[in-house]
């Protein structure tokens, strides 16, 4: 006996969730570098009952489908199931299907009193139901009594996570902090517990809170119940109902209205935050520091590892330089050049100290703005910074649009000239249009901000070698910020 699976993903979210994932549907929706669609088509493939999957992802897609399915034996069993639910069991949903096979009626899975998957064992049946209910399909009404026509049993079962609620949603999506190797990440409805074998850093990120001056901490989420035991250490934080920007960022849903009120709160942060004039030696000592001993630590960490030389084949045969170095060298004279006349303010500043959009949560309706995941403090002296740092971290996100290598959302393709391209799928033009005006108006220069963030892209080679590819188009997207840098400075 044949069956048939539908991964139905024309099911429209919930306008509070649209507003985290945009114009995409729930199967379209990122995390850790997968989509929901492409886990649930992975898990689904592995299963030996299912004999064929078709998606339905739009509604205009219907006729067509079901024109599909009459070509399919009168007697086919249909598994139709909803891209709103994820699963979180995969076991008990493989038992599941394993019953598929043997049904002689019509079942409806309710999780959460909303349909799950639909179970029926009649090609025609199915078609004319799915014909007739399309867009009311989630309706447990549509499902019947024992006296209607279309009656279906209905059951339960463990192992599905409902998202088309927003507070399952949030808890799911926010759950996905892409923390480092060493650091657990978890949360329930009312707070997040971070926890780390890295007993110093966790202990400098919860101090940093307590150093900091008091109208400075109103920005940041308060860390508190801090605990160390041998091997670890943690701290609790408050849960706010918000995801961090860098989930809405890739999947397109900010627009350009939103990002301007989150530009004028993110620069009166910085305009506010706390400074201490300091003399032009020392403001050179931390520039320099920062922007240029870092690099080339971490480069010569890079070319400690045994996958460094093949990083130099691919630049040498595959860009317009011949290794890292030479990338390298192009960026020291760039910086050289953009902070020869730069007019500075000798002046340190207490910054965030990883002002991205992965640590940032904004709500725009009432324009809050909480900052998370500083870089840490274990005295005072730390957390003083140079006042470009954040600003770069921010261009990190907004120009270098960091967050979609983190999210796998880019692509490494051989052009015709059998050069490398790096291509991501966003167009962030307008963002970096007001981005740098915000700059401008502000007194910071564009050029350096940007130079400064090639330092970050490369510096980050070595931390991110467990994925090469990732560590590549970093390179590659260093490579073209500098490009784009020199046609600025050509003008």
């Amino acid at each position: 006996m044949r069956t048939l699976c539908i991964y139905d993903n024309h099911i429209e979210p919930h306008s509070s969730i649209k507003n985290i994932i945009g114009d995409k549907t729930f199967g379209d929706v990122i995390l850790k570098r997968k989509s929901i669609k492409s886990n649930f088509l992975g898990f689904i493939r592995k299963q030996k009952v299912i004999d064929e999957v078709l998606e339905l992802d739009y509604s205009w897609q219907i006729d067509a489908l079901v024109g599909k399915i009459r070509n399919y034996e009168p007697d086919i069993k249909i598994v139709h199931i909803f891209s709103d639910f994820i699963i979180l069991d995969e076991s008990s949903i493989a038992l599941l299907l394993k019953k598929a096979p043997f049904i002689e009626e019509n079942y409806v899975c309710l999780n959460e009193q909303v349909p799950a998957v639909l179970m029926m064992d009649d090609r025609e049946e199915y078609c004319q139901f799915l014909t007739k209910n399309a867009s009311v399909l989630q309706d447990k009404n549509i499902y019947g009594n024992r006296s209607s026509k279309n009656h279906f049993e209905a059951f339960s079962v463990n192992g599905l996570w409902y998202l088309g609620n927003y507070e399952n949603f949030i808890q799911y999506i926010s759950g996905g902090f892409d923390a480092r190797f060493f650091n657990s990440v978890k949360g329930d409805k009312f707070t997040v517990t971070k926890t780390s074998t890295n007993k110093k850093k966790i202990k400098a990120e919860y101090d940093f809170y307590r150093l900091l001056p008091d109208p400075m901490k109103t920005w940041f989420v308060m860390p508190y119940n801090y605990q160390e035991l041998p091997d670890q250490a943690s701290y609790e934080m408050e849960r706010y109902h918000m995801t961090d920007l860098a989930i809405r960022w890739v999947h397109g849903a900010i627009d350009i209205s939103e990002f301007e009120k989150l530009l004028s709160k993110v620069f009166h942060f910085i305009q506010i935050r706390s400074k201490k004039n300091i003399s032009d030696a020392e403001y050179l000592q931390t520039e320099k520091g920062l922007y240029l001993q870092k690099l080339e630590e971490r480069i010569q960490l890079l070319k400690e590892h045994p996958q460094y030389l093949l990083f130099q084949k691919y630049i040498e045969n595959g860009t317009e330089y011949s290794g890292l170095d030479e990338i390298v060298s192009e960026y020291k004279q760039t910086y050289s050049k953009i902070t020869h006349d730069l007019k500075r303010e000798s002046v340190s500043v207490i910054g965030h100290g990883d002002l991205c959009f992965s640590n940032m949560l904004f709500n725009k309706d009432g324009e809050l703005l909480k900052l998370i995941d500083p870089k840490g403090a274990e005295e005072e002296a730390q957390l003083w910074t140079n006042p470009y740092y954040d600003l770069a971290k921010l261009s990190h996100s907004i120009c270098g649009r960091y967050d979609f290598f983190n999210n796998g959302l880019y692509h490494i393709s051989l052009d015709t000239e059998l050069k490398f391209r790096l291509d991501i799928d966003f167009d962030n033009t307008p963002y970096k249009e007001l981005f740098r005006k915000y700059l401008e108006n502000n007194g910071y220069s564009y050029l350096a901000v940007r130079i400064y963030e090639v330092s970050l892209f490369l510096s980050m080679l070595p931390l991110h070698i467990d994925n090469q590819q990732k560590v590549f188009g970093f390179i590659l997207n260093a490579i073209n910020i500098l490009e784009e840098i020199r046609q600025c400075l050509d003008k």
